[in-house]
């Protein structure tokens, strides 16, 4: 039977905006309901013609497909939805990356009805595009190549159909929108993200640079928790559009089902699928972003304040309640603030002691952001700036000034571009929190209107965010290129860079933070969009000039007494850079986040176990309630982490799907079985992720690791160089992908006390590693890859 309630009009639906306006009376039951594209026509034709099969072998199934449903003179979402509704199994075929069949399966999911995936593996249109997609690989496949082996296989895959998540979620007013952000950071999702940012909604985001691959149980859990989905779509012509956009129209048809109010956006003219495209808005340009959104958000707020909504009390078995939080640290800024791990390198920030954090991506310098940040947020006596640029944001700049100009020109711009930056943000900051405060002294009130009145009347980046006020500068600079290509004097170009009088900004600011104890600039994300390995001398000239500008500001305010602090996160490769083309190396102070040390991991775990289990036994105690203790004989936790990459986000990443795995077989505790099923999802993750960044690095080592499956796990020097020669790497640059492969983790060597050594280990010293080794070095491919590529152990 389909599950209970589904079969009544919903109290919400987006395509009417409001209660479904459907009558569901005379709607056929059926067992099954059969959904595939017209094209490959012969795909299409064998799935017919296995329905027809079936009508005559199994005459008490009732089968039914789309062609099935009264289209004509309706609204074709509105039949699809009525089928799903009234099925007891979905069949929905993926052997192509069909965005309608995408956004039905979605549909069928989120309305709790089992999914029974099939695909004709004799076709290999989208193979690649649903490895990178990775959101339905715990589904399973029906696979076939004709319609007699598919007639004889369905009645089965139908019979023992289940959902796939079985956990119940409920609805989050603290975080109440889930975005989807595109792995292109387009002008557009720069303005859906300042629009939300600005209408004050608290929210969670998927980000493919950050994770590659969305499992199907967090895209549940996401979708679940939220009252609100906003999904960007891409233009087609687009790198990656096709498997963004597939993601888009998935989680769209999730949310849609589970009663969200969904916005739906598409860059470009792109015509959209006829299942949801009723409820695409375009845009052409990004100023028309914010009005779009609007009734979006007005909506979610008016869903907030109803009475609606009405949460969900099932009760939860006692690893349902163990939750690891999420993988990105801006999506859980307010629950860090209940397990968050001050470590060393937390604290040494905290206390002012290095200008840059830097780490690996996924090694924790967001979250020492948002801990430093809250650590100070809340006093009047400070003064908090946040800033998150993404070196996107530079681009322009870079590609059609910085490329025209010498390099002690583009150096004095980008200086002068930072502190004006830095000035006004500080003034901005000021004007938005204190009113309240600087009212209550009239010399401190009388200096706060002098601010306030210096940088009003900007248009629209009054009313924008950083984002907004960020990109209009870089656009006033371009708009005065040939006047800057033409001087050579630092002072005037100050003056074109500055907009307003800088030396009364920064004198009124001045006097204002002698009524604060101190500042602290923090600055993350600058360089994400940046390739690993791959960031410019322009690039790094953007830091160097942030860096020289917070000096300056520093000596600024320290000559009237006013503390000031700055730091600014980076990761390690673009560390590397800096210090290569950095003069004075050791100007700047800086931390180095490094995650080797196995209790620090069990500390970071059991922090998370107890703040979401309310159970406070030691890490030895709690462990062992919630996971087998041993597998294969190891303990589990060292096992778990030893596929890792050491780095927390990986580590949550794999328990997170242990819990998922183990829920959805209805285990009680997560068993060894449940572990190596995770890592086998996790592996593929890890491989997805290493695609992307050789890809960056260089396009012809995007898939080397492929050049490894099915290779023992141990290899020598040449056997190594015989693998990735014989993938079709130049031998001209076998050293280049080999050292590259090192770089990445994907292979360490066995050092003389016979463990494994990575690059992470060496702080990313490569040639030391090499240096280390001897011609009868022993190499291994990390144990994270292992499982997806069957490397077999030696």
């Amino acid at each position: 039977m389909p599950p209970i309630g589904i079969q009544t009009p919903p109290e919400f639906c987006q395509y009417a905006s409001g209660p479904c306006d459907q009558s569901f009376a005379d709607v056929p039951p059926t067992h099954a309901h059969v959904y595939y594209s017209s094209k490959p026509e012969v795909i299409g034709s064998a799935i017919e013609e296995a329905v027809r099969l079936l009508s005559i072998s199994s005459p008490d199934l009732k089968i039914k497909t789309w062609r099935d449903l009264p289209i004509a003179g309706q609204i074709i979402f509105c039949q699809i939805c009525k089928s799903q509704r009234f099925t007891q199994v979905a069949v929905i075929d993926v052997t192509t990356m069909n965005f309608n069949l995408m956004f039905e399966l979605g549909y069928a999911l989120g309305l709790g009805v089992p999914v029974v995936a099939i695909r004709d593996t004799s076709c290999t249109l989208d193979a690649m595009e649903f490895e990178a997609l990775g959101l339905i690989d715990t589904l399973g496949y029906v696979n076939f190549e004709n319609s007699q082996e598919l007639a004889s296989k369905l009645p089965d895959a139908i019979a023992n159909a289940k959902m796939p998540v079985t956990q119940a979620y409920t609805p989050s007013r603290a975080q109440p929108l889930y975005l989807l952000r595109s792995p292109i950071v387009t002008d557009g999702l720069i303005k859906v993200i300042s629009t939300v940012k600005k209408s004050g909604l608290r929210f969670r985001v998927y980000d493919p640079k950050e994770q590659p691959r969305l499992s199907l149980q967090d895209a549940f859990k996401q979708v679940k928790t939220s009252l609100g989905v906003s999904v960007y779509l891409l233009s087609s012509w687009r790198k990656g559009a096709t498997v963004h956009n597939a993601r888009g129209a998935f989680v769209a048809g999730l949310a849609m089902a589970s009663g969200c109010s969904v916005f739906v956006l598409q860059e470009g003219p792109d015509q959209q699928p006829i299942d949801y495209r009723d409820v695409v808005q375009r845009h052409s340009d990004a100023a028309q972003v914010p009005h779009l959104m609007s009734p979006f958000i007005k909506g979610l707020y008016e869903e907030i304040q109803s009475t609606r909504f009405v949460p969900i009390t099932l009760p939860l078995r006692p690893l349902e309640t163990l939750d690891f939080g999420d993988v990105a640290a801006e999506n859980e800024i307010n629950a860090l603030k209940s397990y968050f791990l001050p470590t060393a390198q937390y604290n040494d920030a905290k206390r002012g002691h290095a200008r840059l954090v830097v780490g690996r991506k996924g090694a924790g310098k967001t979250a020492i952001f948002y801990g430093v940040r809250s650590a100070f947020w809340s006093s009047q006596s400070q003064l908090v700036l946040d800033l998150k640029p993404e070196g996107h944001q530079f681009l322009t700049l870079r590609e059609r000034l910085l490329s025209s100009i010498s390099l002690g020109l583009q150096e004095h711009v980008l200086t002068a571009f930072w502190n004006y930056i830095l000035l006004i943000e500080l003034a901005a900051k000021i004007v938005e929190q204190d009113s309240r405060f600087a009212s209550k002294q009239p010399q401190r009130f009388e200096l706060y209107e002098k601010l306030r009145r210096l940088i009003e009347g900007e248009g629209e980046a009054e009313q924008g965010d950083f984002s907004d006020r960020l990109l209009l500068l870089v656009d006033r600079v371009l708009l005065r290129k040939d006047e800057i290509e033409s001087l050579i004097g630092s002072g005037q170009i100050s003056k074109l860079i500055y907009e307003k009088d800088i030396k009364e900004v920064q004198a009124v600011l001045s006097e204002y933070l002698k009524f604060k104890e101190g500042v602290w600039i923090l600055i993350d994300n600058l360089d994400k969009s940046w390739p690993v390995n791959g960031a410019t001398k322009e690039d790094i000239l953007i830091i160097r000039s942030l860096m020289e500008a917070t000096r300056k500001l520093q000596r600024q305010l320290e000559r009237n007494n006013v503390e000031c602090r700055a730091i600014v996160f980076i990761r390690n490769d673009v560390y590397e850079h800096l210090l290569g083309e950095t003069p004075d190396k050791g100007k700047d102070n800086t931390i180095l986040l490094d995650w080797t040390d196995e209790e620090v991991f069990k500390l970071l775990i059991h922090r998370r176990m107890m703040a979401s289990t309310r159970l406070e036994q030691p890490f030895e105690e709690m462990w062992p309630m919630f996971f087998e203790s041993y597998i294969k004989g190891e303990h589990s936790f060292s096992y778990i982490l030893s596929r890792t990459m050491m780095r927390p986000r990986d580590l949550i990443s794999f328990l997170r799907q242990c819990i998922n795995v183990a829920v959805n077989r209805g285990n009680t505790k997560v068993l060894e079985a449940d572990i190596l099923q995770a890592e086998k999802q996790y592996s593929e993750d890890q491989l997805q992720g290493i695609f992307f960044e050789l890809s960056d690095t260089k396009r012809e080592f995007a898939e080397l690791p492929y050049a490894f499956i099915g290779s023992p796990s141990l290899l020598d020097r040449n056997e190594i160089e015989a693998k990735v020669t014989g993938f079709g790497v130049p031998q001209a640059i076998v050293e280049e992908a080999v050292q590259i492969l090192l770089w990445f983790g994907f292979l360490g060597m066995i050092g003389t006390d016979g463990e494994e050594k990575y690059a992470h280990m060496y702080q990313y010293g490569v040639q030391r590693m090499l240096r280390e080794a001897t011609p009868g070095t022993r190499w291994v491919i990390h144990p994270a890859f292992r499982s997806v590529l069957g490397c077999e152990a030696n």
